[in-house]
């Protein structure tokens, strides 16, 4: 009789892990979270988080790092991010890889350690790289600028999926919401 082990996808379960842990922070903030609780959203056993990252705190870096990571990409070109941040803040149900990225940063803000480990994760180099993709006079300001605004717009759309809006004030907002995102790439004149 031939017995066969079960072939594991390491990349898989690291990015399951991921994931999960990206939704739970998103959802609870770092201290409510636990590695058992990533573990069961993930569908593995939780000392895979110890395997594959080293622990909670680790894992937790990894989400942040994987957000910066992702924010770069989406920044792309000048002339359709307003659009591509604009999708991403009125996606259904629950907003877009963006808006989630924040809300780990938001509701893991009340957490001495957390604000550690994002600046362990960050220092201020995603400042540094919006100003510089911003580029220009005042893109200091214009970049913390636009990140407190999609901040308020997390927490507007955490509070009340989909703004509360019916289709046709949505679409009133979606060009508002794109013409203010544009804005914040602009000098001021």
């Amino acid at each position: 009789m031939t017995t066969t082990t079960p072939t594991r996808d390491a990349e898989a379960t690291r990015h399951a892990i991921l994931r999960a842990a990206l939704d739970l922070f998103a959802e609870e903030g770092f201290e409510a979270v636990g590695v058992r609780s990533i573990g069961a959203r993930a569908g593995v056993d939780y000392s895979l988080i110890s395997r594959y990252f080293g622990g909670k705190d680790e894992l937790f870096v990894e989400v942040i790092k994987s957000g910066s990571v992702n924010w770069q990409r989406r920044w792309g070109d000048r002339e359709s991010f307003a659009e591509r941040v604009t999708d991403d803040v009125l996606a259904v149900p629950n907003g877009g890889r963006v808006l989630r990225d924040l809300l780990v940063l938001m509701r893991s803000a009340g957490s001495d350690k957390a604000k550690r480990l994002i600046d362990e994760a960050l220092g201020h180099q995603g400042f540094r790289d919006l100003e510089a993709w911003i580029g220009g006079e005042d893109a200091d300001v214009r970049a913390r600028l636009l990140m407190g605004f999609l901040a308020g717009m997390a927490i507007t759309r955490d509070l009340n999926s989909k703004f509360d809006l019916s289709h046709e004030r949505t679409v009133v907002m979606r060009e508002q919401l794109r013409s203010a995102v544009a804005a914040f790439l602009m000098p001021a004149t």
